[in-house]
């Protein structure tokens, strides 16, 4: 198979099984279509181990997961990096060969990977056929890409021809202008709706600190209300929540002291105030890393998506209706997914 472009596989896996990964990894590489990812051959010095990693994750074409006692019971850096590989794997196409467990020893499959099928990758005279299996799980990966390289391919002749017919005159209508933005900016790989989303994102905190630390008004409320809706709609399409750990902790101070609201104000009598300072803080981190790389965080994303919409239909409607009996509901449902999006977020630092 001398393809120019090689089947990307990502190796994951604890480090006590770095000798026999290693062995793999050497194996895999010396097959000339395929391209294995392995942190001690692939990271040079004074590269950022977690953005590396998490890149090599979603350009892998395949991850193989080695399990052992080692990985399935160790907590740590394993359990963190086998999250981010599910997820990836949730937005692949139904019937991709993406996730391949292979057993190292007599190890139980963790239940989040047992949707798929695994291979034996030992005893030590076995393990010539398990490669053979692995191998042969590749190759049908493999076919899927050149299928779908292939599609492309004889897509593109048809565009020639029909370019090569228009007016050189003719200019190009408004509605295929809006609907070129529109591509750009839903297209993963322009970063156009991440920098859309963080924007959205610093809105709304700087409205929602202004809402508390400074005398508001209807329309700020308002305005905050439907910047709520717009975010949570970009986290919905993106599902990304930036990595920086401070982020994470102001949000889920802000998630909580927001969600809790009146219930705790004899409690914690400057609750709205650090509400408002912990939404500076967020939007004032966004502002700086509104240009670099977020982090995949799949459930936490949906579920800080929910707490937006919710947070902004009450906003929205207490402050055009008023208070109608299912607002209520409304503010149960924004502390519930406050709490839930806290301990999502907890889980991911």
């Amino acid at each position: 198979m001398s393809e120019s472009r090689k089947l990307r596989v990502f190796l994951c896996h604890a480090s006590q099984d770095k000798p026999i990964v290693r062995e793999l990894y050497q194996r895999l590489n010396a097959e000339n279509w395929i391209d294995p990812w392995l942190d001690e051959e692939k990271l040079l010095p004074g590269q950022d181990w977690d953005l590396e990693i998490e890149k090599a994750v979603e350009t892998a074409d395949v991850v193989i997961v080695c399990l052992s006692n080692n990985s399935v019971s160790k907590e740590g850096y394993i359990q963190k990096e086998l999250r981010f590989v599910l997820d990836i794997a949730l937005e692949k196409p139904e019937g991709t060969i993406f996730v391949v467990p292979l057993r190292l020893d007599d190890c139980e499959l963790p239940r989040r990977l047992r949707s798929w099928h695994y291979v034996d990758y030992f005893p030590t005279q076995r393990r010539e056929r398990a490669y053979q299996r692995l191998l042969k799980s590749l190759e049908v990966r493999f076919g899927q890409l050149q299928s779908k390289d292939d599609d492309s391919k004889k897509a593109s002749p048809a565009i020639l021809v029909d370019t090569a017919n228009v007016d050189e005159e003719r200019k190009p209508s408004a509605k295929e202008i809006f609907g070129h933005i529109a591509d750009s900016l839903l297209s993963k790989g322009s970063g156009g709706i991440d920098v859309g989303g963080s924007i959205l994102q610093i809105l709304f905190f700087a409205l929602a600190a202004l809402n508390v630390l400074a005398p508001s008004d209807t329309l700020t409320e308002i305005l905050m209300g439907i910047s709520a809706i717009l975010t949570g709609i970009i986290l919905l399409i993106r599902k990304q929540i930036p990595a920086t750990i401070i982020f994470k902790i102001s949000l889920i101070v802000y998630l909580l002291l927001t969600g809790l609201g009146y219930r705790i104000e004899g409690l914690i009598p400057f609750a709205p105030f650090l509400a408002g300072i912990a939404a500076l803080i967020s939007g004032g981190i966004l502002i700086l890393t509104i240009q670099t790389p977020k982090k995949r965080v799949f459930y936490s994303a949906i579920s800080f998506a929910l707490f937006l919409f919710l947070a902004g239909i009450y906003e929205l409607v207490t402050n055009i209706v008023g208070y109608p009996p299912i607002i209520s509901e409304v503010d149960t449902l924004i502390l519930i997914t406050s709490i839930v999006t806290s301990v999502l977020l907890l889980r991911d630092l």
